[in-house]
């Protein structure tokens, strides 16, 4: 991953204007590890923003349910984060907007994330969740995906979401595969449009699409 980072931040400061990169995958892909990275690389000279306050709650998903065929089978569920109707999309491109028109703003407050002033006279600002596989890519100098295989996904999410987000890991594990069925249908032919796609397993950070020209 290191040299990763480390071509991103050469590409970055040869560019003469402000920087917006938005970071996205499914969850656990390791999405948030790639961006710190990347933010540490550029210490104060950079904005953060996680996207999860432009996600619908959980409460009203919970009761919004979806039926889609997914390999010539029927599936109704509740709609789960990887679906396009799960995000505030608008809201998120009208606060990336702001960023390019050089507009100070702040992002949403939650219990969980406490709102913070954004700076657009910083070289670089990185957005960063599932809500960005789902804007307009034209308001992004560049995207990066991030996914990972089904079993990873599942090691990852059951230590995180149990340790941090204090989640029921039974839950976690039945809930599972219908994310990741959900995922496949919604999502993951969103990182086709992406100009970095990194996949990760439990060997490292590896290339599969990298468009981006390094002098």
């Amino acid at each position: 991953m290191d040299n990763i980072i480390r071509d991103l931040a050469e590409w970055i400061n040869r560019q003469e204007k402000h920087i917006i990169i938005g970071i996205t995958g499914h969850g656990g892909a390791g999405k948030t590890t790639f961006a710190d990275q990347l933010k540490q690389a550029f210490c104060q000279d950079s904005n953060l923003i996680c996207t999860d306050p432009y996600i619908v709650h959980s409460a009203l998903r919970r009761d919004t349910k979806i039926t889609y065929t997914f390999q010539s089978e029927v599936h109704t569920a509740k709609m789960t984060a990887c679906h396009p109707l799960a995000h505030y999309t608008e809201a998120l491109e009208r606060d990336i907007q702001m960023t390019l028109a050089g507009m100070k703003w702040s992002t949403i407050d939650r219990d969980y994330l406490p709102s913070k002033l954004i700076d657009p006279a910083k070289k670089l600002t990185i957005f960063e969740g599932m809500s960005i596989a789902f804007v307009n890519t034209d308001y992004l100098d560049l995207q990066i995906y991030l996914y990972t295989d089904e079993q990873t996904e599942l090691a990852r999410r059951s230590t995180r979401d149990t340790v941090e987000r204090n989640r029921n890991l039974e839950n976690i594990q039945k809930s599972h595969q219908e994310r990741r069925r959900q995922y496949s249908h919604f999502m993951h032919s969103s990182k086709d449009k992406a100009d970095i796609i990194l996949f990760t397993d439990e060997k490292g950070v590896h290339i599969e699409k990298q468009q981006l020209s390094i002098e």
